[in-house]
């Protein structure tokens, strides 16, 4: 099953070619609007432009359907420092926190030695294009 989702607030999954979710009406539209321009099979969908979270989950669900989503960082570990996971950054992110100093405040990444500040900005560069 392929899914995408922000922990506690919206999911994305795809069974029989066809997109569900979880989540808030404002997601809901965005889903609609993809269907209806491209129809019901995830695979044929075209990414969103970046607003807000709710788009960056839907193109994360978009590229995972056509087997296109590949982060630029892997390991589990983000920031060694302040021992922060690499999906607690993605979760920010698809929660609408779009710099390096705001991931930071939120999740202490980057604020120890500041090694990581790279990996975190190629990370959101990644999500929200």
């Amino acid at each position: 099953m392929i899914k995408a989702e922000i922990p506690n607030k919206a999911i994305l999954s795809l069974v029989d070619k066809k997109a569900n979710f979880v989540g808030p009406h404002q997601l809901w539209l965005k889903v609609l609007e993809q269907k209806k321009h491209h129809g019901e099979n995830p695979e044929n969908w075209n990414s969103v432009q970046v607003v807000d979270g709710y788009d960056v989950l839907l193109n994360e669900f978009i590229l995972k359907c056509q087997n296109n989503y590949k982060l630029p960082y892997t390991h589990e570990e983000l920031c060694h420092c302040r021992m922060v996971p690499t999906e607690k950054v993605t979760t920010v992110i698809k929660q609408g926190v779009f710099t390096t100093a705001e991931v930071g405040r939120v999740t202490m990444a980057g604020t120890g030695c500041g090694s990581c500040k790279k990996d975190i900005e190629e990370l959101t560069k990644y999500l929200i294009k």
